[in-house]
């Protein structure tokens, strides 16, 4: 498995991270990212420092898209990009690809799974459920800050192989990224959503880290109606959650999950003062939607999005906020 040959598209936080790390190992990776991020790795190489250790990857093939020359190459493609670039992402590795090539979804949020297989086939699509934490210094500069569990990966029905999954899983965990194959990893995804969508809105508009979040009456509130919205959507869709009920996860998130991240900001607050987009719609957005699909009401979600999704364009238009 060692001389898989990868290309991870999307050389940010995550994606530098998980293609030095194979890099480092051996394995023959090639990197897509903004022109910054391939003239600084291509000038200096990838330095990664953090709770992993410090080290310093060189000799990628890195591009700002795939290159012709890359055609049929790849025996796993890494999708790491933002949830509203999916689509981009995938149609323009298209033409790149074998038709045994596996494309790994290592993002956050609903749907991108099911985007990237509407192109390339179920049956070559891998989710992944990523919690572990990395930032980008500067461009060819990245650091892993923590970590809550190791890298997650399954199959949803119709997917790969299990043995398909778990060769990577092999790869990825042999080169030091924290890796388990986990049957359930629907349940996984849809948890990690319920983290995310109860947090990250309230941290970013509030400004606050998370542990504010359980100081008032008020947030408390907003947190547990975002899980109660959340699990009503998933019972109709039939998602197997990991913890079977609001209540449960509402008493995990309070009193395990939040303790040891409280003084952690929502990186979507980052995006909002940076004038960026967020990934609001594939977090709470996804949950409303689906929920107006299925004839399930979720307003609060619906409201965090709207808020969001308006702080994010007057941002945009004034550059910060």
């Amino acid at each position: 498995m060692k001389q898989m040959r990868v290309l991870v598209f999307g050389a940010g936080a995550l994606g530098c991270v998980v293609g030095g790390f194979l890099k480092k190992y051996g394995v023959e990776v090639a990197l897509v990212g903004r022109e910054e991020v391939v003239s600084a790795i291509n000038r200096e190489g990838l330095f990664i420092s953090g709770i992993w250790g410090n080290h310093h990857v060189k000799g990628f093939e890195i591009a700002t898209y795939p290159l012709e020359e890359w055609k049929g190459k790849f025996d796993l493609v890494v999708i790491s990009v933002k949830s509203y670039d999916t689509e981009v992402a995938v149609k323009s590795i298209l033409p790149i690809l074998r038709e045994d090539t596996f494309v790994c979804s290592y993002q956050n949020g609903l749907g991108n799974v099911e985007k990237i297989a509407e192109y390339v086939g179920m049956e070559r699509t891998v989710p992944a459920r990523v919690i572990f934490g990395s930032k980008v210094i500067k461009p060819g500069f990245v650091q892993v800050t923590v970590i809550a569990e190791p890298t997650a990966l399954g199959r949803f029905d119709g997917g790969p192989k299990e043995e398909v999954v778990k060769s990577i899983v092999r790869l990825m965990d042999g080169a030091g990224i924290p890796t388990f194959y986990h049957e359930n990893i629907m349940g996984l995804i849809w948890a990690k959503v319920a983290y995310n969508s109860a947090l990250n809105p309230l941290s970013a508009i509030l400004d606050v880290p998370y542990g504010r979040l359980l100081e008032t009456e008020e947030t408390v509130q907003i947190m547990e109606e975002v899980i109660c919205e959340l699990y009503a959507v998933a019972k109709c869709k039939n998602v197997p959650m990991i913890i079977p009920t609001p209540e449960g996860y509402i008493k995990h998130l309070f009193n395990e999950l939040i303790p040891p991240t409280a003084q952690h900001y929502a990186s979507m607050r980052e995006d909002l003062k940076l004038g960026r987009r967020t990934e609001i719609d594939a977090l709470n957005g996804a949950i409303w939607r689906l929920g107006e699909e299925l004839g399930v009401r979720c307003p609060v979600n619906r409201y965090l999005t709207a808020i969001v999704k308006g702080k994010e364009k007057l941002s945009i238009c004034n550059g910060s906020y």
